[in-house]
């Protein structure tokens, strides 16, 4: 029989940080995936050319005019809605490519093919981490998050927190926890690092370098840990809009010549740079009510076999286990992140085992056995229409 096809709606591709979307797609065994969106990011992740990609003709933004500014003032959720030309390009779209679901990729974007295709084919939204923190602050697209979610045919979420943020709107018993995963093959493919005799200690922290990443605080915990432990190194892997501050406090700290910028790096260099570090850092903050979704690249860093020690927000904490696989600290509390690395530095046989446990936790992670629940969930709706039920 032949696989149906899906719809994969999200606004940019190419986005770094959400190389996950074509991770998924490239996963997905039972359907065929058609990805679905806006624009293209310049200079992004390039999709690669097995994955059929069709370009919306409108833009994701609706032009900001002084009568919509207002609404959006009021809570007006026809503010959030798309306009006749967008919701006549989406239906048009789904009409051309035949796609029998659609999956869209946070809720702004299910907001907009929600309503667009109100008589069309079921919509599952998959919601991650600002889509359902930072924009709850804004009231129309909270009420237009209320006007759609009752009636949705499944919510996906990556994390439990997302669920209890997403409940006094409407929230159905239509709904799974599905983490993004990372994928084992690539990043547990190398057996569990071992630091040989002599060989300093790598702290490695993977993401966007920004404010929300917490880099300058874990610079700090760095530099607190490295007072006692002169022979520890710090690797960040990663770009963003905080890259030249960070690159300054780095110049102008004691420990400089111990830490290192590597930039923005492919999946397959960040497996190579996570196999050859010890421990994995991640200090997410809340800022601008923005909150962490799920923490990707430590389930990346726990398949390579490193303890994982991040901060206590969001989805991260359905992914580190306190005492087994790592520790988890208060969002800006420096002296105990420092405290936490302090410990793993000075305890090799503790940093292995909890090395050997982060991989292990890892396995439940493997992207391959999310995509197949995520499958689970989408054929379901496919089959939902073909039964007419």
């Amino acid at each position: 029989m032949k696989k149906p096809r899906v719809g994969i709606a999200v606004p940019t591709l190419g986005i770094p940080s959400e190389v996950w979307i074509l991770r998924q797609c490239l996963e997905f065994e039972r359907i065929e995936p058609v990805l679905l969106h806006w624009s293209v990011r310049p200079g992004g992740a390039e999709t690669p050319p097995e994955l059929e990609a069709v370009k919306f003709s409108t833009a994701f933004e609706r032009r900001r005019t002084p009568w919509l500014k207002i609404r959006r003032r009021l809570g007006s959720p026809s503010a959030i809605w798309p306009d006749a030309a967008q919701a006549e390009d989406i239906r048009r779209v789904v009409a051309e490519t035949g796609v029998e679901a659609v999956l869209c990729h946070f809720a702004w974007t299910g907001l907009r093919v929600s309503k667009a295709l109100v008589d069309g084919p079921p919509v599952v939204w998959q919601v991650h981490g600002r889509d359902v923190s930072a924009l709850m602050r804004d009231k129309a697209y909270c009420r237009g998050i209320a006007a759609e979610l009752p009636g949705l045919q499944h919510l996906v979420a990556v994390g439990r927190f997302q669920l209890e943020r997403l409940r006094p709107y409407g929230l159905s018993e239509r709904h799974s926890v599905i983490p993004c995963g990372a994928p084992l093959s690539l990043f547990a493919q190398k057996p569990l690092p071992l630091r040989a005799e002599g060989q300093p200690l790598r702290f490695i922290s993977v993401g966007r370098i920004s404010d929300e990443k917490g880099v300058l605080e874990t610079l700090r915990a760095f530099e607190q840990t490295a007072e006692r432990h002169p022979d520890i190194q710090l690797d960040y892997v990663g770009d963003g809009p905080l890259a030249d501050e960070l690159r300054r406090a780095i110049a102008a700290s004691p420990v400089a010549d111990r830490v290192r910028m590597r930039g923005l790096l492919a999946p397959s260099q960040v497996a190579e740079v996570l196999s050859s570090g010890h421990v994995y850092l991640q200090h997410s903050r809340e800022v601008n009510g923005w909150v962490e979704g799920f923490g990707v690249t430590l389930t990346e860093a726990g398949a390579a076999g490193l303890p994982l020690i991040a901060s206590r927000l969001g989805g991260i904490v359905d992914q580190v286990r306190p005492g087994e696989n790592g520790f988890l600290f208060e969002p800006g509390d420096v002296a105990e992140q420092a405290a936490q690395m302090t410990l793993l530095a000075g305890d090799e046989d503790l940093r292995r085992r909890m090395g050997a446990a982060a991989r292990r936790v890892a396995e439940t992670f493997d992207s391959r056995l999310m995509t197949r629940q995520l499958e689970d969930v989408l054929l379901s709706a496919v089959d939902g229409v073909r039964s007419g039920s």
